[in-house]
């Protein structure tokens, strides 16, 4: 009797993953050959996009994230390696026929794609997306923000299929100036990541940026031998006028490097000063100005019509 209970018990456990293997859930079906991620969680579909994550990733919801989403990581076709590399991300829902039934909205300050091969089917990415690898494609799809390109090369194999569509601009956006050491960009995951502790020393504006939460500008930084950390806020021309000012809107911004400049544009907020030698520049702070220490307020200047349009004092 036992024998026969363990006999009907693994009789049971194999027809459960035969028919495991082809049931449908959500957007795709789940395959355990091709080991594909389908999942109604953030968390999950994070994890899938990393580079020990899954060659398909299907959200079956609308899906907001506060931060950076990453895919990275080289896959194939099917997780099979004699096909061609792949990798798809597919927020929708469709029918027996592979019609789209429901399409999914995934939110996030921005989209990096360091995965080769890409595809982007059947939803809607609301964000700006960064692209740092070949053959990036929206099918079916649409972006509700920026496409950057990292280099002309990935912009180049770039494609829209199926009424694919970008509402915003595509363009190259080269992160980096080696030259001048600058982090010079339009986006805004890019710009507020420029200024942290492992950012450049000085960070410049190509454009108007709105942040939801508190931007921090951190670490230490060396300019020619000297501390020094500057914000671009404008643009200038060949004789180094300035043509144009960019306005930087944020609940909050917190200065922590030593030796701030603030130059050239708007910033729509309050600051809270936390470091020596905060400077506005030829600038404008719409907003209060605080300061940590009365030492740090001391240190503070303004310079070439700099102004802050509120209160400036000290709060412990």
């Amino acid at each position: 009797m036992k024998r026969f209970s363990r006999i009907s018990l693994m009789f049971l456990l194999a027809l459960v993953v035969l028919v495991g293997a082809a049931v449908s859930v959500g957007a795709q079906e789940v395959d355990l050959v091709t080991a594909a991620s389908i999942s109604d969680n953030p968390a999950a579909i994070e994890k899938a996009m990393g580079e020990d994550g899954t060659w398909i990733i299907c959200p079956t919801t609308d899906m907001t994230f506060s931060s950076e989403l990453v895919i990275e990581g080289t896959f194939h076709n099917k997780d099979d390696s004699s096909r061609d590399i792949y990798r798809k991300v597919g927020p929708y829902d469709q029918d027996d026929d592979h019609n789209v039934t429901e399409r999914y909205t995934i939110n996030a300050p921005q989209f990096t794609v360091k995965s080769p091969n890409l595809k982007f089917q059947g939803g809607i990415f609301v964000g700006d997306v960064l692209v740092e690898a070949n053959g990036f494609t929206i099918d079916d799809a649409t972006v509700v923000g920026n496409v950057y390109f990292t280099k002309a090369e990935y912009k180049d194999s770039f494609v829209t299929e199926e009424g694919g569509q970008v509402i915003g601009e595509t363009k190259v956006q080269a992160d980096v100036d080696l030259v001048t050491g600058a982090s010079v960009t339009g986006n805004p995951a890019s710009f507020k990541k420029a200024l942290g502790p492992d950012g450049i020393w000085l960070v410049a504006a190509t454009n108007d940026l709105v942040f939801n939460s508190e931007i921090v500008v951190a670490g230490k930084f060396d300019n020619e031998g000297e501390v020094a950390r500057e914000l671009a806020l404008y643009k200038s021309d060949e004789n180094h006028n300035l043509v144009e000012r960019y306005t930087i809107t944020a609940p909050q911004f917190t200065v922590e490097s030593p030796n701030t400049i603030f130059a050239g544009g708007y910033f729509v907020g309050d600051v809270y000063v936390k470091s020596n030698g905060f400077t506005v520049e030829d600038a404008t702070v719409v907003g209060d100005l605080y300061f940590a220490s009365e030492e740090y307020k001391n240190s503070f200047k303004t310079i070439e019509g700099g102004k802050v349009l509120g209160e400036t004092k000290v709060v412990k």
